[in-house]
């Protein structure tokens, strides 16, 4: 080995060495699973498998344990703690020993081997022979059994968990012979109370991750179809442009309009409040938005690097709005009275669109004639100009929206790639 390759194992073996520390490892395993896998098939054997993860999983998160693998029908878990892996341990019976008794079609009996001992603990993985030893004192445990070695039952004395000595054996690898305690889990207490096995969001990790991908592109799909066609569509109605101005028009137009619109928000949270699990057509909505913004942009942006011989079809235009729109382009813009430098009206945000009706310049500055209210009217800026060390400010952009044979395309490929999506998606079992 040459120096470079020493320094390398040098720094590896360094990092070992402060990963090492006491952990509980649990192991579990499903009874006669070949068995069951044989008679129920593997589409069943498959479902049999998820449903036990389902209950196993909760129970193990619940007492601070975290799963580290599955093999197979098995699941490897590790605590910081000895009690909170036998507490974990006894949910589990308990949890399994409740769905036998829900579902006659449900018989799943696992058993269960728990040690304690020093280990490398890493990100996604433990290794050390504390490992190999839980999964020895699993083997020797029956289905519906609790093992644990002596050196964690040690931990637990006069706890009120009913250890008793199962006996002593000779693990494979090792020259001494190993006390292992068993847990008479149907004396103990109900370690279910604090327990969920409905989760909110009802898929596995990996899935999960997948799902707030597909949520962060749905959200961001949908604000681009509200800033670049929504709100330019609902602003071409005067009315509208005008209650993003002064809200109290609402209450103008009709009073019980607002008692309407509260009514129904309060419905809403009141039945979010109530809502325990995400239905699995709002995960299929979700899929449905991220198939939709792969679709919608997978068309629109390579059309805008096409020969422009090629694109004058696709700029040919469906629909322009009936106003043309001053954008505001910051915050605290001065809306004045009708012949500029007058009095103020009032001031608007960043965002606003302000239906235009005349322009004009005036000692260099363009001024944008806005519908300020029913009848009213008021003057924006569109420039600051320069000074002395200080650039010209965009206060406002003006624009006519026009919707483009290219925006319908966008649209029809987004929506059939929304389909595709919602049709497309499956909860994964864990």
């Amino acid at each position: 080995m040459d120096a470079h390759d020493k320094a390398i194992a040098a720094s590896i073996a360094r990092q070992i060495k402060r990963s090492r520390r006491e952990v509980t490892i649990l192991f579990t395993d499903i009874e006669y699973s070949t068995y069951l896998w044989d008679i129920r098939g593997d589409v069943e054997g498959r479902l049999m498998v998820d449903k036990h993860n389902r209950l196993l999983f909760p129970v193990i998160r619940a007492c601070r344990g975290r799963v580290i693998k599955t093999i197979g029908d098995a699941i490897m878990a590790s605590f910081k703690s000895p009690e909170d892996a036998v507490r974990a341990a006894i949910g589990i019976q308990q949890a399994l020993y409740r769905a036998r008794h829900q579902d006659e079609n449900f018989y799943i009996r696992v058993r269960i081997g728990i040690h304690t001992g020093m280990a490398i603990v890493e990100h996604n993985d433990v290794f050390g022979d504390v490992v190999n030893v839980a999964s020895r004192i699993e083997n020797e445990a029956k289905g519906d059994e609790i093992l644990l070695s002596e050196s964690t039952a040690a931990t637990l004395k006069d706890k009120g968990y009913f250890l008793v000595e199962e006996g002593e054996f000779i693990f494979k690898g090792k020259r001494e012979p190993m006390t292992v305690m068993r847990c008479e889990w149907k004396h103990a207490q109900d370690m279910l109370e604090n327990v969920r096995f409905t989760s909110f969001l009802p898929v596995g990790p990996r899935q999960q991750r997948e799902l707030l991908l597909y949520a962060v592109a749905s959200l961001g799909m949908l604000y681009f179809l509200y800033a670049n066609y929504l709100r330019y569509l609902i602003a071409d109605f005067e009315s509208f442009a005008l209650l993003t101005l002064n809200p109290l028009l609402l209450i103008q137009a009709h009073p019980l309009l607002p008692v309407l619109g509260a009514a129904l928000a309060i419905y809403a949270v009141l039945l979010a409040s109530r809502l325990r699990r995400i239905p699995p057509f709002a995960l299929r909505l979700l899929k449905g938005g991220f198939g939709f913004a792969l679709g919608f942009f997978g068309f629109l942006l390579p059309s805008q690097y096409l020969p422009p011989d090629m694109t004058s079809s696709l700029d040919e235009v469906l629909y322009q709005s009936r106003h043309e729109f001053v954008e505001v382009l910051h915050d605290a813009i001065v809306l004045e009275r009708v012949e500029p430098t007058a009095r103020i009206i009032t001031t608007v945000d960043r965002g606003n669109l302000l239906l235009r009706t005349e322009t004009r310049a005036q000692a260099g500055v363009v001024w944008n004639q806005v519908i300020v209210g029913e009848g009213e009217r008021g003057w924006v800026q569109e420039t600051i100009p320069a000074r002395f060390g200080v650039p010209e400010i965009e206060n406002t952009r003006t624009r006519r929206f026009l919707f483009t044979f290219r925006d319908m395309y966008a649209l029809m490929i987004g929506g059939l790639m929304f389909l595709w999506g919602t049709l497309n998606f499956r909860i994964r079992p864990t």
